[in-house]
């Protein structure tokens, strides 16, 4: 799909894989709705923890639903804009009590994640 020069998708066509890791308590429903541009959806079950880390790439986040706690910066809510500079770390990151469910863009390049 991201090889044509326009595409249309909407995540609720795409499977949902899970993403564990020994960072993640709990599990995240990642949907991969582009690889280039990296694009995803991202739902967190209630209170999903995630340990501080980095991407490869600037990103975009636009919240859709619910809560999400991100330590240093607060709470973000739907229609809330959040951008993070490549190499930047941050974190821990939790679903509110509601869950959340995210969109996630890579802006140049490849998302990538580094838990430090």
């Amino acid at each position: 799909m991201s090889e044509q020069p326009v595409w249309r998708a909407h995540p609720s066509d795409i499977e949902p894989m899970i993403a564990t890791n020994p960072n993640i308590k709990g599990e995240v429903h990642v949907r991969i709705i582009s690889r280039t541009p990296t694009v995803l959806e991202n739902t967190f079950p209630p209170n999903t923890w995630l340990g501080r880390h980095v991407h490869a790439s600037d990103t975009l986040y636009i919240i859709k639903e619910g809560e999400f706690h991100i330590e240093g910066e607060g709470v973000f809510r739907p229609g809330d804009v959040r951008f993070v500079a490549k190499g930047h770390a941050y974190g821990p990151e939790w679903a509110g009590p509601e869950g959340a469910k995210l969109l996630i863009v890579a802006v140049n390049g490849n998302f990538g994640t580094d838990w430090v």
